[in-house]
């Protein structure tokens, strides 16, 4: 079962959010495309100006995340080389597309056995699972909650699961096979997590943040950016998802 997040992580979550002066608010103090929420005043003159835009370009422009910044001027010089959040990143909708692509595909090879969508988890924290075992995944989110936590990046992360638990099935999650073996391709695949889901809770308490030593947690946080915004994953971690392909492609040729 992968829990997504779990309690430890979400009793300190509140924590680690920013209201920004622009009207953003941010997870942790990285701005990307799934730790920024909300926008203001500069937000909506971004998306006028995007609007503005040849058509074609502008529909590239929404197929690949490149690096974020939230100053407008600094947008407006090199638009196609730098994304403003929400305007010219690839789109929620198509986020959750390509998941579905690859959900389809998982069902059809016999990876996952169903998909439940609009569950509502007893425990408010849990945005989706993957049930070891059943072959199930349940996906449950909130549409005001961080882009990172949302349908598509969710469902890619716990097919994500799916497709770990095919290359090594008997692992568990505390107990498993390495995927990652070189302490790059760990720091790239940590580095992925954080864009996706934020900044790794560090405690002294009795809790540990849910991602901390877990192979199989980061390996579904490359997976879910592999499949979402691959370009950007190739950027920021170009020897783990290769890492990835080579393991997850021997399960499926039609996957990436």
């Amino acid at each position: 079962m992968s829990r997504f997040p779990s309690p430890a992580y979400a009793e300190r979550i509140e924590d680690r959010i920013q209201e920004l002066d622009d009207g953003f608010e941010r997870l942790g103090d990285q701005d990307t495309p799934f730790t920024l929420r909300k926008g203001g005043e500069s937000l909506e003159r971004a998306k006028s100006l995007h609007s503005d835009r040849d058509a074609f370009e502008r529909k590239r422009d929404e197929e690949s995340n490149e690096p974020v910044t939230r100053e407008l001027p600094e947008w407006r010089e090199d638009m196609m080389g730098l994304d403003f959040p929400f305007v010219d990143t690839i789109p929620l909708d198509e986020q959750r597309s390509r998941a579905n692509r690859i959900a389809t595909l998982t069902i059809e090879e016999n990876f996952v056995e169903k998909i439940n969508r609009d569950v509502e988890f007893r425990d408010k924290s849990v945005r989706g699972k993957y049930w070891r075992g059943v072959q199930l995944i349940e996906i449950g989110t909130d549409e005001g909650d961080f882009p990172g936590f949302r349908e598509g990046i969710v469902l890619a992360h716990e097919l994500g699961h799916a497709f770990y638990d095919a290359w090594s099935p008997d692992s568990g999650i505390e107990e498993q096979s390495r995927l990652f073996k070189s302490e790059t391709e760990q720091a790239q695949a940590r580095a992925i997590s954080e864009r996706l889901h934020g900044p790794f809770i560090e405690t002294d308490g009795p809790f540990a943040d849910y991602r901390a030593g877990s192979d199989e947690e980061l390996a579904a946080a490359v997976f879910a950016s592999r499949i979402v915004e691959p370009t950007a994953a190739q950027r920021i971690a170009p020897d783990t998802v290769r890492r990835l392909e080579e393991v997850f492609g021997e399960l499926s040729d039609s996957l990436f």
